[in-house]
């Protein structure tokens, strides 16, 4: 068990209605005082998460700057879809599927960036001679 600021982290099963083992997600407290926008449970979310995600951000992109700046983002997003989590899955997978998200996107778009020609590798493409020389199409 867990206690930081008011906020428990357990694990627990109960019985549903059949009889069955049903999990409880241990971060329910959490969940609620991040839909209730408490000022303190986003820096729980940090302190509880915030390492872990980290690291999966790391090995995805082997960058540290970069992954640093993913769980920024990844964090920020949990905070503002909160009321989106359904409880399908364990909020903790939920986190980790953003923050995979994130990375994998911040991959996509240093390969689209890749693609791109900079003009600096041109240095007279775009000289001012160059771009008074006609209108587009004239090509003479």
């Amino acid at each position: 068990m867990f206690t930081d600021a008011g906020f428990t982290t357990t694990t627990e099963s109960r019985l549903d209605d059949h009889g069955a083992s049903r999990r409880v997600d241990r971060d329910r407290e959490l969940i609620e005082a991040l839909r209730h926008r408490d000022p303190d449970a986003a820096e729980h979310l940090l302190d509880v998460y915030g390492g872990r995600a980290y690291r999966l951000a790391v090995r995805i992109i082997r960058a540290h700057d970069d992954a640093e700046e993913v769980v920024q983002d990844a964090l920020l997003t949990v905070v503002r879809k909160i009321d989106s989590f359904r409880g399908d899955a364990a909020f903790g997978s939920w986190l980790y599927r953003i923050v995979a998200n994130a990375a994998y996107q911040k991959m996509r778009g240093w390969r689209r960036r890749q693609g791109e020609i900079s003009t600096d590798a041109f240095p007279g493409l775009l000289s001012d001679g160059a771009r008074n020389a006609g209108r587009p199409g004239d090509w003479a």
